[in-house]
C-alpha cells in the first residue's frame, strides 16, 4: 500500500488524538510503506506493511534490554500485537 492508503485507513479508524509521526517506505517498493508509526497521549501504535498494529503504552517509561534469537540485543520498548488498530484498506 502507500502512503495516501495508509493515511486514509489510519483516519477512518477515528481515534482522537492520533497522531502519524512517521512512514517508513521500501527500498525499491515503488512508493510502498513498509512500515508506519504513530501516537496517542496514551500508546505508540506501529503498522507493518499489511496494516497490522504493534503497541505498546507510553505510560510505561520502562525501556529494557530486548535479546532476539540471533542474540542481538537491542534497548527499547515491547510491542503486542493489538488487531483494535488493524487498519482496513479499501
Amino acid at each position: 500500500m502507500k502512503i495516501n492508503d495508509f493515511e486514509k485507513a489510519i483516519e477512518a479508524l477515528c481515534v482522537d488524538g492520533l497522531v502519524i509521526d512517521e512512514m517508513k517506505m521500501k527500498a525499491n517498493g515503488g512508493g510502498h510503506v513498509n512500515q508506519a508509526n504513530g501516537h496517542t497521549d496514551a500508546l505508540t501504535i506501529v503498522w507493518d506493511e499489511s496494516g497490522r498494529a504493534f503497541t505498546t503504552s507510553n505510560q510505561e517509561e520502562k525501556e529494557e534490554f530486548i535479546e532476539f534469537n540471533s542474540g542481538k540485543t537491542v534497548i527499547g520498548r515491547r510491542l503486542k500485537r493489538d488487531t483494535v488498530y488493524d487498519l482496513k484498506f479499501e
